[in-house]
């Protein structure tokens, strides 16, 4: 844990919150998902606020790209790989593969809101805007040149500009208290194209799609 809280840069005057940040739902015990929900909220408005300040010029609509591209689930795991996260979490049996990563890298990019969400209750506002600034600080200096779409959005206008019509997303709920609940195939002229799974289905839609678009597009 100090190790985490180095690279992270911020030592918790409450432990606990990291840990239970770093703790998944599948263990059983006291887990991340509401801290994912706070740090989710704190994130979203620390980069609104930056691009806001960065970009006095673009309007609402660019800024919303942007926004998308720095918080999206890819965002969170750039951070999630500096941070060295994966090896300090705690999952229920079965979510690690044999060589011990995660298996499912929506678990991840939760746990880092959870951890943005955890320094918030910690240490207030500021400590955890300047960490999100931090850490998210080589992104924003390159968000301007980058897309800025999120997946769905890029495989739709792919397949439509190839005369395919539109992607179609079969949905599987395991049901809740399943980790992952949501599997999803991505369909491409009736063939499957991707797929993913989260616990929601927006986060199996999108990392299907997201496998598409490398399959398709690469």
């Amino acid at each position: 844990m100090h190790e985490l809280a180095a690279r992270i840069g911020h030592v918790f005057a409450q432990p606990d919150l990291l840990q239970q940040a770093l703790t998944h739902a599948s263990t059983g015990v006291a887990h991340l998902e509401r801290l994912e929900f706070l740090g989710d909220a704190v994130l979203g408005m620390v980069i609104a606020e930056a691009l806001y300040r960065r970009f006095p010029e673009v309007e609402e609509g660019a800024l919303t790209r942007m926004r998308a591209a720095l918080v999206c689930r890819d965002g969170l795991l750039r951070v999630a790989d500096a941070w060295k996260i994966d090896a300090f979490l705690a999952v229920g049996p079965g979510e690690r593969d044999n060589e011990g990563n995660i298996r499912s890298v929506s678990i991840v990019a939760n746990a880092v809101e959870a951890v943005i969400g955890a320094v918030f209750l910690d240490a207030g506002w500021q400590t955890a805007k300047q960490l999100v600034l931090r850490a998210w600080q080589a992104h924003l200096d390159t968000v301007a040149d980058s897309d800025g779409r999120d997946a769905k959005t890029r495989l739709q206008e792919y397949t439509q500009a190839q005369g395919w019509g539109l992607p179609e997303y079969i949905i599987r709920d395991f049901g809740a208290g399943q980790q992952p609940r949501f599997e999803a195939r991505c369909l491409v002229r009736g063939e499957q194209a991707g797929i993913g799974v989260g616990e929601r289905k927006k986060t199996a839609e999108s990392e299907a799609a997201e496998q598409a678009c490398q399959t398709l597009n690469p």
